[in-house]
């Protein structure tokens, strides 16, 4: 009996009782869910909800994720949509200008029949404070082979507004001096009522965008506001050019004469576009 009653097997005996007891108790007379069975399944109702309320969390986590993924997806094709509607526009924006350049030199060009042109985009322009410069995307290899780009062409805008001339010809772009350049001069007629002179570009005045008119005969008919275009004289550049507008008279320095102030016709750091007149007839 001492044996049989030793501390080992007084716990597993007490355990076993504990079990059995659990599992009378976890039973009701009619066969239902116990008292213990009750009080366990109160006990995991928290957590069940819990788990519940988890699982639910997760499946909008991931709900979210998705829609999130779709959105994404959307944005980017509206992304491109609206790239591609941004490029048609830019192309029809840009075939509207280039048309009405050419509606605008299409009139010029009825009023010189005997011109013949090279259509050119400015690439660039100098950044050298010693002279007025630019580039265009014309040369000898990529021009009109009827009458090549060539040094010595006057370059105008669609209106025929004179803006400079070719200086050197590469194989496909070509320098131009611009009209406020110290090295361009132009023999031109001032006005309505017959007088000449001479149009050239001065270091004084290049920097505001001017230029100088000088040797100017029919002195007093020349007065602020008068336009001035290229006479055709010598056969540098064609007859009737416009190239700006007279802003103020002023005597000589030597008291003999006077000289003028021309403010150009067009806005030369902002043209984009220009046509080279590669051959005309001189004037006689």
């Amino acid at each position: 009996m001492r044996t049989f009653l030793t501390k080992r097997n007084i716990i597993i005996l007490i355990v076993a009782i504990v079990i059995v007891a659990f599992a009378v108790v976890s039973l009701n007379t009619d066969g239902g869910p116990g008292i213990f069975t009750r009080a366990l399944e109160g006990l995991s109702s928290p957590l069940k909800r819990a788990a519940g309320s988890v699982a639910r969390t997760f499946e909008s986590i991931f709900g979210y994720m998705y829609e999130y993924e779709d959105l994404v997806r959307e944005n980017e094709e509206l992304k491109r949509e609206i790239q591609n509607y941004k490029l048609d526009y830019s192309d029809s924006t840009e075939l509207a200008a280039e048309n009405d350049r050419f509606r605008a030199l299409f009139g010029f060009s009825a009023r010189h029949a005997d011109f013949r042109y090279a259509d050119t985009a400015i690439i660039a322009w100098g950044a050298s404070n010693w002279a007025s410069s630019f580039t265009i995307n014309k040369g000898y290899a990529n021009s009109t082979e009827v009458a090549p780009i060539k040094v010595g062409d006057a370059v105008i805008t669609e209106t025929g507004t004179l803006i400079g001339r070719v200086t050197s010809v590469g194989r496909v772009d070509s320098t131009c001096v611009s009209v406020v350049d110290t090295t361009f001069s132009a023999a031109v007629k001032i006005g309505q009522l017959g007088a000449t002179g001479l149009a050239r570009g001065d270091f004084a005045l290049m920097g505001d965008g001017k230029l100088r008119l000088s040797n100017i005969v029919g002195e007093s008919a020349v007065v602020a506001g008068d336009s001035v275009f290229t006479s055709g004289m010598g056969g540098v550049y064609p007859e009737g050019l416009l190239i700006g507008t007279v802003i103020g008279v002023y005597s000589e320095e030597s008291g003999i004469g006077v000289y003028a102030i021309v403010q150009p016709a067009a806005e030369l750091l902002r043209a984009t576009y220009a046509f080279v007149i590669t051959d005309f007839y001189p004037a006689p």
